[in-house]
């Protein structure tokens, strides 16, 4: 079976994808990846070929930004509602389809996976006449934003002369969900084609990826907080990471600083030896070394929470205050919005993080969670299925 999976061009798209190619090629089937052409030599990395289509991030935030300038003037939770949705049907998807489709009649797959913010994946299949699925990378996104999508995504299909449904594509053949009891959202229940596959005790690196030697020599005596803002938000984040390092740097901690491989750790001046400010450190790596992690609340929660890891949230964007939401009703954090990181806000609630044992209790039964639900082979038998029945897989 050959299976194309599309996505957006980011490793919180990329990730969560990754486990399942894996399993597939593992059971004798053929995957390729599509998506951005800056993103595919990252995939490449990992061992599959990868097509360049559609736009990278940042020319397609501002084209979009241009084409929906009320929507992206909103902010927090409103403008994930109202201006994502818009981004990735009405700007994603036309520059991704241009390329996909006839990447697809060319590769000619059986079938198609996308990861649920990608858009073009469905119309492409669609034209083909194959099934797709959806990847989910997280917690459902509330069903509204999809109907938006297809809204917005309308004109599109009516172009290539295909029906996606109502929902931009979602849901129509088989929806995996990553996401955990605990923290999943009620609306997953509306989802008549959704299946638990996790993949977060899968934690996927880049071939040859290793820790630093310091690493593996971490003092005993005192807990290990890590602190990361992703690989898209820590662009301009910097008064956010000086907020962190002001609050934990005197504390009795081991505090390990990821600021992405745009930002220099220099520029955030001298650290005392428990403190640690570095590019990049494969954070499937890392975790098990750490206590505590303050992070943003993106796909990598999941990961974390794989770990039994209590979260910090500093949400910046995108589905992040969604997640963190999420997280915080769930019980396994602290979150703190934009206006409230402060260093005494963040030494106090990495302090409840590590002294408190409601948020690590939550956390662990998160973790036992995602242990129970069935991993990528699940995924595996599911999408071949599809590929065989080429009908909507409802649970029995």
């Amino acid at each position: 079976m050959r299976i194309l999976c599309t996505c957006l061009p980011g490793h919180g798209h990329f990730n969560p994808m990754l486990a399942l190619a894996q399993a597939l090629t593992g059971a004798g089937h053929e995957v390729a990846f599509s998506t951005a052409a800056d993103f595919c030599p990252h995939i490449e990395a990992t061992g599959f070929d990868a097509f360049p289509t559609g736009l990278a991030l940042a020319p397609q935030m501002e084209k979009a930004r241009r084409r929906y300038p009320k929507p992206a003037a909103l902010e927090a939770m409103d403008r994930f509602e109202q201006f994502v949705p818009r981004m990735l049907a009405g700007v994603a998807a036309p520059a991704r389809a241009a390329d996909l489709v006839p990447l697809v009649e060319r590769w000619a797959p059986d079938l198609l996976v996308h990861d649920e913010t990608e858009m073009a994946g469905p119309i492409a299949a669609a034209v083909a006449g194959i099934p797709w699925a959806d990847q989910s990378v997280g917690i459902l996104r509330p069903r509204a934003m999809a109907r938006l999508a297809g809204e917005t995504l309308a004109p599109l299909a009516r172009k290539y002369g295909v029906d996606v449904g109502p929902h931009a594509g979602l849901y129509r053949y088989l929806y995996l969900d990553v996401a955990p009891p605990s923290l999943q959202s009620p609306e997953i229940h509306e989802v008549d084609v959704a299946h638990p596959v996790q993949n977060a005790t899968f934690l996927p690196g880049a071939e040859g990826e290793v820790l630093p030697g310091w690493a593996h020599d971490l003092p005993h005596d005192r807990p290990v907080v890590y602190v990361s803002l992703g690989t898209v938000f820590n662009a301009g984040a910097d008064d956010v990471f000086e907020a962190v390092l002001d609050g934990l740097r005197a504390e009795p901690l081991t505090v390990i600083v990821t600021v992405g491989a745009d930002n220099d750790p220099a520029a955030f001046g001298p650290q005392p030896d428990n403190v640690r400010v570095e590019r990049f450190i494969p954070q499937s790596l890392l975790l098990p070394y750490c206590d505590a992690v303050v992070n943003q609340g993106g796909t990598a929660i999941l990961p974390v929470l794989a770990h039994g890891l209590p979260l910090l949230l500093l949400p910046q964007g995108a589905n992040q205050f969604h997640n963190a939401q999420a997280c915080l009703a769930a019980g396994v954090g602290r979150r703190l919005l934009p206006g409230e990181v402060t260093p005494e806000a963040v030494r106090r609630d990495v302090d409840t993080l590590l002294h408190d044992a409601g948020p690590r209790a939550a956390a662990r039964q998160v973790q036992r969670e995602l242990g129970a639900m069935p991993g990528p082979e699940r995924g595996v038998e599911l999408l071949e299925r599809l590929a065989a029945d080429r009908r909507p897989l409802v649970p029995r």
